[in-house]
């Protein structure tokens, strides 16, 4: 029996739910958000199809899954760079550097961001909508905490705020993705993060 056939015994759902999640997210480096099938998984898993089926239903459940987990990695480490300074200059380039140093590590990491964020799954437009709102929330509760320890009262509604630094992110991270040594994308970022704070700040 080949190791790919051999029993697995019994795993909790979650544990179940995270080895598919992995199989999942190597799909989508290997093959993008069009190769991400319930299928493709299941057979990156060594799992039966209907595995997949029972612990995630339809395929957009499983997209959505995928996009909670990177949320749940990324947004920590984003915002405890940004916790790390007093002033708000230093907590939005902390903060939005330390996105940028992700994108350039691990680049496939934020292959299915960029996919979601540009291509409806099976004609679903709330897909996108749905990634949004959750780094939205994300940012937005991290800047309201923020202002709320520093007593730092902005400009702008957090939301407001919060959809300013994702516009920010969003354009700065597919610049460095085109921009192998990071000069160009690094000047931007001086810039604009200058900018934004500037027109947060009473």
């Amino acid at each position: 029996m080949i190791e790919e056939q051999r029993p697995r015994g019994y795993r909790s759902r979650a544990a179940r739910r995270d080895e598919l999640l992995d199989a999942a997210a190597l799909v989508v480096r290997e093959s993008g958000l069009p190769g991400l099938t319930t299928r493709a998984v299941a057979d990156r898993a060594g799992v039966a199809h209907g595995v997949v089926h029972y612990v995630f239903g339809a395929r957009r459940n499983l997209v959505v899954a995928l996009l909670e987990r990177q949320a749940r990695d990324v947004l920590p480490r984003v915002l405890a760079a940004a916790d790390a300074h007093d002033d708000l200059l230093g907590a939005l380039d902390a903060g939005i550097g330390a996105w940028l140093d992700l994108v350039r590590q691990e680049p496939e990491r934020f292959r299915l961001l960029e996919a979601v964020s540009g291509t409806a799954l099976d004609g679903d437009d709330g897909l996108a909508s749905a990634e949004r709102t959750l780094w939205h929330d994300g940012v937005a509760a991290g800047i309201s905490r923020w202002t709320v320890r520093h007593g730092v009262e902005l400009a702008e509604p957090t939301a407001v705020a919060a959809d300013a630094v994702l516009a920010l992110v969003d354009g700065l991270g597919r610049a460095a993705w085109s921009d192998p040594d990071g000069g160009a994308t690094e000047r931007a970022r001086r810039l604009l993060v200058r900018g934004l704070a500037h027109a947060l700040a009473r």
